[in-house]
């Protein structure tokens, strides 16, 4: 009796191996990128572009959806009416997340939230009121 119980354990225990393996199964270019065969890109796909070439006439935060700091500037530009576009890094995953941290880096080389891009080349990082109000708010069309 003992020795049935333990092969059924056994054979359960093979099974549920396999199942994992298969459902884990990555290709070879795969592995470098962190992605599964089956990962489905997430994210908005134009925002995700849009992140990857910064080119705009409105202000471009990057930001999380978690980060205090991140909500407290959206609060902060919407009363102020700043027109600006908004990329949650922490809505995409492996490489499209892990690209655009690095271009955040590119501006923001200790990759802190939010980095907002101004149009006219300025970077302002964390939630800087007064910075955000004489760069977005007080500026009278000059490059920022």
């Amino acid at each position: 009796m003992n020795s049935t119980v333990a092969i059924i354990a056994a054979v359960v225990v093979v099974i549920v191996l396999i199942a994992v393996l298969v459902l884990r199964k990555k290709t070879p270019s795969d592995e470098k990128s962190g992605k599964t065969k089956d990962e489905k890109p997430q994210g908005d796909q134009k925002l995700y572009a849009l992140g990857m070439n910064p080119v705009s006439e409105k202000p471009i935060m990057y930001a999380l959806t978690t980060c205090q700091h991140c909500k407290n500037t959206r609060k902060f530009l919407d009363a102020n009416n700043v027109d600006y576009i908004v990329i949650y890094l922490d809505e995409y995953s492996g490489s499209q997340r892990s690209d655009l941290m690095e271009k955040v880096r590119t501006y923001n080389p200790r990759g802190t939230f939010p980095t907002i891009l101004v149009p006219g080349g300025k970077v302002i990082v964390g939630f800087r009121k007064q910075l955000m109000q004489e760069v977005l708010i007080h500026d009278t069309g000059t490059t920022a």
